[in-house]
């Protein structure tokens, strides 16, 4: 069995530090390029249904590498798999500098989905192996929303410094600069994981959900995937429904629809924690569905201020549900399964965001966007059905 050691058992917070800066670039990388997607369908010649179709292209490099991450982070250790992460980060920049064409697009994306796999099964792990009890709401909400947090600076920094500048390339070499300092900096994080499981064992991927979860593994399963899988709209359709509705024309308005989508989800991990878990679950769903329904209304009418605020309000339900979710199954889980936990409530969450996604890209060139865009709300809260149908049947 793998065993690890707490980095804030000997009050050191570094190695806590150093994996939060790690998923915070990671992410920021992540969401660099979608407020540039309209200057890429220009220049490459692409279609609303290209520009979904990188959506998948990153859940495919996800999926690739969440089935197994955690467990791999096991066998090698965590900052292996945080500094594979960051490197995998820096190559997927690079691509983006070079971007001849729409095929290269597609690629980087899925290399920066590579990264976000190891990122959320690894880099979470080591995140929750480096806070204790004290630091619990910590550790919990940027390994349950820090993807969301890091997207928010890159779509800001990129929003903002647009409004300066059309050349880019600074802005990605930043990124490669950043991520290849914080991989210099892990030899001083504490590595948590002290007695490592076989490579022939970290290989054979988490197939099943372990007995002690399965209480609670198919609502957090279903909280996850509503969360994920209605924000889906907003990282691969932002740009065009930015131009479309609010007449945008330069990548502002598509930075702070997409910011706001994940930022504000910070709060949630604190707003969670005041209350009990079946409140945070039960309140969180009714916040998304109200601010969902406010989203629809406010993009058809072309309302950017009040669409804005609404986006706002359902980021911080994205949080609540996905900190109540990591928060359960924390609970129910032995410590020295968190990498394993990890990567599968992630690896579920990445599934049914892919099923969202696809179903977005298919409709998006015959459809308007603000019908696709409750398409993906309706597909993602079917997903939420088993979960309370077995909550219910468990009482």
């Amino acid at each position: 069995m793998t065993e690890v050691c707490h980095a804030s058992d000997a009050n050191d917070l570094r190695s806590a530090i150093i994996a939060a800066c790690a998923m915070l670039l990671t992410f920021a990388a992540v969401a660099v390029p979608v407020p540039l997607y309209a200057e890429y369908k220009i220049a490459l010649g692409l279609t609303d249904a290209d520009i979904s179709l990188t959506m998948v292209s990153y859940l495919t490099g996800v999926l690739t590498t969440l089935f197994i991450g955690g467990s791999l982070s096991d066998a090698l250790g965590r900052r292996p798999l945080v500094a594979a992460a960051l490197l995998f980060g820096s190559l997927a920049c690079a691509l983006y500098i070079w971007l001849p064409n729409g095929a290269a697009l597609q690629i980087a994306r899925m290399v920066q989905g590579v990264s976000c796999g190891l990122t959320m099964s690894a880099t979470s792990a080591f995140m929750l192996d480096c806070t204790s009890q004290r630091y619990r709401t910590f550790g919990t909400t940027i390994a349950s929303t820090g993807c969301l947090i890091g997207m928010m600076i890159g779509s800001l920094g990129i929003g903002i410094y647009a409004t300066f500048s059309r050349n880019y390339i600074p802005m990605f070499a930043v990124l490669i600069v950043l991520m290849m300092l914080n991989a210099v900096l892990l030899p001083l994080a504490q590595e948590t994981v002290t007695h490592r499981i076989t490579i022939r064992k970290a290989i054979k991927p988490l197939v099943r959900i372990p007995k002690n979860l399965r209480p609670v593994f198919p609502l957090a399963a279903g909280c996850y995937i509503a969360a994920w899988g209605t924000g889906v709209f907003f990282q691969s359709l932002s740009t065009p429904a930015a131009v479309t509705y609010f007449q945008s024309t330069d990548p502002l308005i598509p930075a702070l629809m997409f910011a706001l989508a994940m930022a504000p989800s910070a709060l949630g991990g604190p707003m969670s924690a005041r209350t009990t878990t079946r409140f945070a679950v039960y309140g969180g769903t009714a916040l998304l569905c109200i601010s969902y329904a406010i989203l629809w209304v406010t993009l058809t009418k072309g309302m950017t201020v009040p669409f804005l605020i609404a986006d706002g309000v359902f980021s911080v339900s994205t949080g609540i549900l996905l900190s109540a979710s990591m928060h359960m199954l924390i609970s129910y889980s032995d410590p020295a399964d968190s990498a394993s936990v990890v990567s599968l409530i992630n690896f579920t969450g990445y599934v049914g965001s892919t099923v969202v996604s696809i179903a977005m890209s298919t409709i998006a060139n015959t459809l308007a966007l603000s019908t696709v865009l409750m398409v993906g709300f309706a597909i993602s809260m079917v997903f939420m059905i088993p979960g309370f149908a077995t909550k219910a049947l468990r009482k």
